[in-house]
């Protein structure tokens, strides 16, 4: 019995490995997505998505000055008793997710179509602008752009900006 079912798992394995599954899309199915992380990071190891924005401050003299691009995801600082309770990791976590998301989207768009129609595209759009206003309450505009980032363990190796975002007005 165990000869058996030791075949059977293999077959199944071998069966999920040639015959290709068709894509299901959908308006309805994205609401789906929120459940589910995207398990596509485990498909290769290289580039990650990251968010970069920056923000638009109007000056006393009329100016407006642009800060610097900041990563909108930063590493969050663990202590012991997020073992309990850690809502603010857990959102960075669907905030990470939500990029990757944006990431798989972009990469599935046909060639010269326009982004700014996807869902996650508003839903990235929208986290940037709440993460810069919190840091520039009297922001006036933002931009913020998607990059294929490579590092190891101690610096930036390589990136490459795969979208960048029209200058939106808050």
């Amino acid at each position: 019995m165990t000869e058996v079912l030791f075949v059977a798992y293999f077959v199944v394995l071998l069966a999920t490995l040639v015959f290709k599954t068709p894509i299901v899309k959908g308006p309805w199915l994205f609401l789906l997505r929120a459940f589910f992380p995207n398990w596509k990071f485990f498909h290769a190891v290289g580039h990650v998505p990251q968010l970069f924005a920056r923000a638009a401050v109007r000056t006393q003299t009329g100016d407006t000055v642009w800060s610097e691009w900041g990563l909108i995801y930063p590493r969050r600082t663990r202590r012991w008793h997020h073992l309990l309770h850690n809502p603010d990791t857990n959102l960075g976590l669907a905030q990470q997710n939500l990029v990757d998301h944006f990431w798989a989207d972009l990469y599935d768009l046909p060639e010269g179509a326009d982004p700014r129609g996807l869902v996650t595209y508003a839903m990235v759009s929208r986290l940037a602008q709440q993460v810069l206003r919190a840091q520039h309450p009297d922001m006036r505009q933002y931009q913020f752009e998607l990059r294929m980032v490579l590092s190891d363990r101690t610096h930036v190796v390589d990136t490459q900006v795969m979208m960048t975002a029209p200058v939106a007005t808050c």
